[in-house]
């Protein structure tokens, strides 16, 4: 009885290693499967800061952008083209030395935007028309955007990012 035990144990962790083993299928970045379904925007937000030396005092200025409520649907299409419709509401801030001197709300309405994109599945990447995303997700389901750009431009320094979240 103590031998079938042994050998009932055995079995179960072979299985158990043998179900958690198993590769999830690739699911490449490609114009087949982005055109596969349109993607519902679902989080979309930017962040930025200028730093500015004035008289050796560093003055930062940060940006910061979201979007709520989305109504907003992007079509990837076959042929290297997406297309984007529908609305959102935009919230934007801006803080400067730490004190917040503008804010507004609005709605932004996009009908039928139509561009261009490539996509790099060797890099994970998402050109569209003249912004290069890095692709942080993406499957059957969802698909995440992210670009980060940090530059100085006539003495100041420039920090800027955007992420972009889908799902079909």
């Amino acid at each position: 009885m103590k031998l079938l035990r042994h050998i009932f144990a055995f079995i179960i962790v072979v299985s158990l290693t043998a179900c958690t083993s198993d590769d999830a299928p690739v699911y490449e970045l490609n114009t087949e499967n982005l055109s596969a379904a349109s993607y519902n925007v679902t989080y979309l937000a930017s962040y930025g800061t200028q730093t500015q030396n004035v008289n050796g005092l560093d003055i930062i200025t940060e940006d910061i952008t979201e979007g709520e409520t989305f109504q907003l649907t992007i079509t990837f299409r076959e042929n290297g083209t997406y297309i984007s419709d529908g609305q959102y509401v935009v919230n934007t801030q801006r803080t400067v030395a730490g004190e917040i001197v503008s804010q507004s709300t609005y709605i932004e309405d996009i009908d039928d935007y139509i561009g261009t994109y490539t996509s790099n599945n060797s890099t994970m990447q998402l050109l569209m028309d003249e912004t290069l995303f890095d692709v942080t997700l993406f499957n059957n389901n969802q698909l995440r955007l992210s670009v980060s750009d940090a530059y100085t431009e006539d003495g100041v320094d420039y920090v800027e990012s955007f992420e972009i979240r889908m799902e079909r």
